[in-house]
């Protein structure tokens, strides 16, 4: 059994195992390489060059995230904490403003109002948005 590795554009597009002759199977303008004996077999979307008639392959590079990215993902992060915040203390909201939460459901409703300003104030962190102190859940 011998494992090839179909390539177009330089891009492992699929791998095959087969006991029959890989150029009797496919056209001939398909790229065929036999990749069994290869150390650290590739996979589906990994990179292939050939020079000189050696063929190297590398596993593909993931994107360096942009400063976009990174701000995207933190207040996507933030608005789900706040969003589980909130609706912790949605039944204590009316209740404290009227002053009928007792001293421990005040003393929590206090604690989930810091947490919830400490989240909306994570873009002023330096290092935003490379580095986030995420303050701790109440």
């Amino acid at each position: 059994m011998r494992t090839y590795a179909n390539i177009d554009e330089g891009v492992v597009q699929y791998l095959l195992d087969t006991d029959g002759d890989i150029t009797d199977m496919f056209h001939s303008d398909m790229i065929w390489v036999d990749v069994s004996s290869v150390s650290t077999s590739p996979a589906e979307g990994w990179t292939a060059v050939e020079a000189d008639g050696i063929w190297s392959f590398a596993a593909p590079v993931p994107p360096v995230p942009t400063d976009a990215d990174l701000k995207a993902k933190a207040m996507a992060r933030r608005d789900a904490l706040l969003s589980a915040a909130g609706e912790a203390t949605a039944v204590m909201v009316d209740a404290y403003i009227a002053g009928l939460l007792d001293a421990a459901d005040t003393a929590t409703f206090k604690t989930f109002a810091a947490y919830k300003l400490a989240l909306n104030k994570i873009d002023q962190q330096p290092g935003y948005p490379d580095t986030i102190e995420w303050p701790a859940s109440p």
